[in-house]
């Protein structure tokens, strides 16, 4: 009799049914952290569809579990800095799964991260489970700095893990690990929390089919990707520094159907000057150093910077293209690491570099 009660019990963790022995924590605990773009009208029930959206918790126990509704993506587990495992749940609805257990008595830390990007579906988290008698602990400081990553299928390090030239759309989800792509590298190498703004086939003017309502403009406001509502408070994570890469879909999207638009810059400029004007209101003190395009392609005048701006540089921008140095994660991360280094601004730690954007609002340190 005992032995099928167990197996029952296994069966019930598999299939993300209820866990029993543990205790859940509400989401809406103020000691859970939520960074990214997340909806949080219903506090029981956070809502997110950006990718590289990340949760932090501390807790005691032995064991963490997770309350949430989303069998689509998949989910970095860290436990005091080191990955214990990639999550992914496979039952619909609300469910409970186990994250991590067999953990050494006393005090964790959990950082949850979604690896990849999906598209046209809504996820939830309803809270965490911990062991009978564990509790919550105050989280550890987020960084003070802060960087926004606005861009496309590169910044979301779409296959980055793939070892087939070409899969099916679903069949990317599990070979895309965000974490590896240049945006959170650069966040960690200057010691800062980050935002992914990112959409796979997404552009500055229109999207890799061409299509001019599916770009990132049209999406920035948003705090769900593909909802239009609620609009995102920019004043609540106002960055430091917004580095743009966009420009690769424009080229693939307008490429024999609108040559006049690559050939002749006013189109393209006046999109990004616009669209720049309104980030600009929506984050005063952020800086904006950064727009990546097929430069090759492009004629001279298009690779200036915007007159009268007000932005980073302004008469000297620097404009880069990760995407033309090499593939791989570490070369666009090279190539942003390498114009940031440029524009005089230095990494958190071993570096000689004088600060220029971070130090304006949080010292030399």
């Amino acid at each position: 009799m005992k032995q099928y009660l167990c197996l029952a019990a296994i069966a019930l963790l598999q299939l993300g049914g209820p866990l029993f022995s543990m205790t859940l924590i509400p989401a809406n605990h103020p000691f859970i952290q939520y960074v990214g773009r997340w909806d949080l009208t219903d506090s029981l029930h956070p809502k997110h569809s950006w990718p590289g959206v990340y949760i932090i918790v501390s807790f005691t126990g032995s064991s963490i579990g997770i309350r949430s509704n989303d069998a689509t993506n998949y989910y970095n587990v860290y436990i005091d800095g080191t990955l214990h495992r990639v999550f992914h749940g496979e039952k619909q609805g609300d469910a409970d799964y186990i994250l991590a257990d067999s953990l050494g008595k006393g005090e964790h830390t959990l950082m949850l991260s979604k690896r990849n990007i999906s598209f046209d579906e809504i996820f939830t988290v309803s809270g965490f489970l911990l062991d009978d008698g564990a509790r919550l602990l105050p989280p550890p400081p987020l960084p003070a700095r802060r960087i926004e990553f606005v861009g496309d299928s590169f910044t979301a390090a779409e296959s980055n893990e793939a070892t087939a030239q070409s899969l099916p759309w679903v069949e990317r989800f599990p070979v895309t690990n965000i974490d590896k792509g240049f945006g959170p590298v650069i966040a960690r190498h200057y010691g800062a929390q980050y935002h992914t703004t990112c959409r796979s086939g997404g552009g500055m003017y229109c999207d890799w089919q061409g299509i001019r309502d599916l770009t990132l403009p049209e999406r920035f406001n948003r705090t769900l990707m593909e909802r239009d509502t609620p609009k995102w408070d920019f004043k609540q994570w106002v960055p430091d520094l917004v580095m743009v890469c966009l420009g690769l879909n424009d080229y693939s999207g307008l490429k024999g159907k609108d040559a006049t638009t690559f050939t002749t810059p006013s189109s393209m400029s006046s999109r990004e000057g616009t669209w720049r004007t309104d980030t600009r209101r929506s984050k005063p003190t952020a800086r904006l150093p950064a727009r990546s395009l097929r430069l090759s392609t492009q004629p001279e005048s298009f690779r200036k910077p915007f007159p009268g701006s007000g932005f980073w540089g302004d008469a000297g921008a620097r404009h880069t293209h990760p995407h033309g140095v090499r593939r791989s994660a570490e070369g666009r991360a090279a190539a942003l690491l390498a114009y940031c280094r440029l524009a005089g601004i230095r990494p958190h730690s071993g570096n000689q570099y004088t600060c220029s954007v971070f130090e304006q609002t949080h010292g030399a340190s």
